[in-house]
Formats: structure tokens, sequence, C-alpha cells
């Protein structure tokens, strides 16, 4: 049988798929190819030192791996464990690889460099599709988004359990972000990505267990066989797939702390990027309206996931799903407005259509479906039905209602009124009024 032809470095549509369907739940095996993702298989051993025992995740762009460290091992009792995340061979790391070499040169000088997730090593993979850069660090658990969004094993209808975490331990994890924000900045980078996401818990100490009691195989894993509709063997692609089987079971006490990830967004302060990679919601007003950004983006996203924790809900409801770019700013500028308060002069001046929803002093303006622009979306709109999901913006109720509305059960008024405070002093409007990392780990609540 011949060999196959070489795949496109493009992903093919799913009826050019050149395998059989999988039921695997993990990455898609069409990501296998030139430009995609290096094909890694258990007990594979890579740079001569990194013996791969296990899956732990995977992503878009990446794919990531508990590996034994060989060259540790031979010459200590203890093993060492290491997560090895593997880029695709078409993602540009130049700048996180850069950002990491220089944090790293800083990481035994400062204490708040355990609250970053640093690199022990890097290296670059060659391989079928390309060459991978590769980031060794420490292993970790789940990120404080998976944890607040997996699915409860009880559910009582009359008494629906709450997705957050008890307030003492919300502190916790906010002051090791403040930690790592301040390490950041003494270091002269701003992540640029803070979300729950890029949050993840530690886990305790497992350079105990042995290889056996940590390693995936057929008898504690789906082994999905990868096979070509053509019945040819494809060297792009790994001989099978297996779901990812994070380090919780054999770690289940998380410390109540976090480590800031994933520094694929973060930039140099003198060297800001044209499009910051900061999630829709969690953008500050400079960065909607496209002005110069600086370190002061990660102390309003860190407002933003404040309030998030404490609450349970997103403090600003953005998505840009089927709405063009100015619309999705008109939304997030407008609950600006409702939410943290008027905004000022300046701001008003720099939005264009800020007449169309604000009267000369401020005043919400009841815009009607028939002052909607056509040309903006491209297609014909009826005057009595705006474009699907959008609309003019509902009223939104102020920091404070919000707060007081949705808080945790376990924070008293006392405490509330002090939170809604820090709340106000992080969101600021003007980015020079915005504290620092370092300033507010001083404050009461966090000292307490």
């Amino acid at each position: 049988m011949s060999s196959p032809a070489t795949p496109p470095y493009k992903r093919p549509l799913a009826k050019d798929s050149r395998f059989e369907s999988m039921g695997t739940p993990c990455e898609s095996i069409e990501l296998y190819r030139p430009g995609g993702f290096h094909p890694v298989v258990l007990g594979d051993i890579l740079h001569e030192r990194y013996r791969v025992i296990r899956k732990l995740g995977y992503g878009s762009t990446a794919t990531v791996w508990l590996a034994e460290d060989v060259a540790r091992a031979s010459g200590n009792s203890e093993v060492k464990y290491v997560a090895l995340k593997i880029h695709a061979a078409n993602v540009d790391v130049t700048n996180e690889l850069s950002i990491q070499q220089h944090l790293a040169t800083s990481a035994t000088k400062d204490a708040g460099s355990n609250s970053v997730l640093l690199s022990l090593d890097l290296f670059t993979l060659q391989g079928p599709n390309g060459n991978h850069h590769c980031f060794v660090s420490e292993p970790t658990g789940p990120s404080v988004s998976s944890v607040l969004l997996a699915p409860h094993k009880f559910f009582d209808l009359l008494n629906p359990p709450t997705n957050r975490f008890s307030t003492p331990r919300n502190k916790s994890i906010l002051r090791s972000v403040l930690l790592g924000l301040k390490f950041l900045r003494d270091n002269n980078i701003v992540h640029g990505d803070l979300q729950p996401g890029n949050l993840l818990f530690p886990i305790r100490d497992i350079s105990h267990l042995t290889p056996n009691e940590l390693e995936q195989n057929e008898s504690n894993t789906r082994f999905d066989r990868v096979k070509r509709k053509d019945g040819k063997v494809d060297r792009w692609s790994p001989k099978y797939l297996i779901a990812p089987k994070p380090i919780i079971e054999e770690s289940l006490q998380v410390r109540e702390v976090v480590k800031l990830a994933d520094f694929g967004g973060a930039f140099r302060i003198d060297n800001p990027p044209a499009s910051p990679l900061t999630p829709l919601g969690y953008r500050a007003p400079e960065m909607i309206l496209g002005n110069r950004i600086d370190w002061t983006i990660d102390i309003w996203c860190f407002g933003c996931l404040m309030f998030e924790l404490l609450t349970d809900r997103p403090l600003f409801e953005v998505t840009g799903f089927l709405c063009p770019p100015h619309v999705v700013d008109d939304d997030h500028l407008i609950q600006l407005s409702e939410i943290i308060g008027p905004l000022p002069q300046h701001i008003r001046d720099a939005w264009p259509k800020y007449t169309s929803y604000f009267g000369p002093n401020g005043e919400r303006l009841n815009v009607e479906p028939s002052d909607f622009d056509d040309s903006e979306w491209g297609r014909n709109i009826r005057a009595d039905q705006p474009p699907e999901g959008y609309g003019p913006p509902i009223a939104m109720p102020s920091l404070e209602d919000s707060f007081y509305k949705y808080k945790a059960n376990d924070i008293g008024e006392a405490e509330a009124r002090e939170l809604v405070s820090l709340l106000r002093e992080t969101l600021q409007i003007e980015p020079s009024k915005r504290p620092s990392a370092a300033q507010l780990l001083q404050k009461r609540w966090f000292q307490m």
C-alpha cells in the first residue's frame, strides 16, 4: 500500500477528514497535521530526559503531559515529576518564551514568584509536524474556572447548589493573585489575560508517589485507536488518543492559593501589544477605546475577578457572539456607565456613538429598533426586529446594588461595605487612579 499524501497545513472541513470518527473526549485528531500538534504517546522520552506517563490536558494550541524527570530520578531517591506543555508547531511563542526567561532570572529573589507558574526548562521538539516549543513546569491541579464549573454530584431543585468558594478561601485566592501581580510588575511585566481560567491550584507534593501510581494505562484509561479512512498508516498522528486525567484524585486537598499561569497574552510594560488577549468582559475602558495600555489593566481585571468570585456572577455581561466589534464596544461602554458610574468627558468624546445612547445631561436615551443602521450589519434589518441578540441594552444595576444582591451569605454588612469600597478603588475609570497590587495587599481586608 502506498504512503498517504501529506495532510494540508490548514485544518480540513469535516467532510475531508482523513480519520474515522472517535468518541474519546479529547483534542480533535485532525489537529495532528503539519503545523499542528506533536504526536505524543505514553512512554515517550522527550529531550532525552522526560518520560511521558500521563495526559493532563489540552487546548486549542497545546497539549499538556505529566512526565517523570528521568535525569533527576537516576540520582535521587525521590522521583521528580514535571508538566510538559507542548505547543503546536504553528504557534508563535517567541514573546512568551522571552517573558518566561526574563521572569526565571528573578524567581529566587522574590517570594511573589511562588504565585506565578514559571518554566523550569524550555526546549524545542522536532517531529513530523514541525518544530514544537515545550515549556516544562511543576505539575498543578485544575483551574479556578474548571473547579467552579464542575458538575455537582447531587442537585436539589429546592436548594440548588452554588458554584462559589467560601469567602475566606476567596480571600486567600485573591491575595495570592495580588502577590503574583506584584511580582510581575516588579519585573516590568503585565499578565494581560487575568481570568479564572488562568489561575491554577497547586497540588500537594507527589514526589513520593511511584510512576506506577500516577501513570495512565489501558486498565485505567480508555485508549481510542486512530484509524484512517483509507486504511493507511498515518505518520503525523499518534497511534491512539486518550482522555486527559488531571492530578486531583491523588491530591484532592488543594491549597488555598493559586498560581498565575499562561503568559501568552503577557507583555513588557514598555511594549504593549496592539491587540491584547484580555477576555471581553474583563477589558478596561482604555482597552475598549483602543488607547495605550499599561500594568493598570491587570488591576482592572483583578477588580472584575474579585467581584466574580465573591458574587458568582460576572461584573459585565459582554458577548461577542455574532456581533460586530463596535456593537460589543458600545454595549460594554453602556454597562460601564451604569455599573461603575457616569463616564468622564474625554471618554464620551472618544466614543463615536455616545450621543446615540445618552442625552446632554448623561441621561439614558430610549433607543428605538428603527435606529439601527443596516449597513453596520451588512444585511437588511426590519424596523420592528433588531438583529438577534442585539438591541438597546437593558438597564444595569449599579456595582453596589449587584454586590449586595448576589454576595455570599457568609459576608456580613460591615464586610460587604468594606469590599464594595475595595472594588470601587480598584475599578477606577482613570488608569492613573488605580492602586498597585502592593497597595491593595496593604488593605485591611487582605491583612485579616
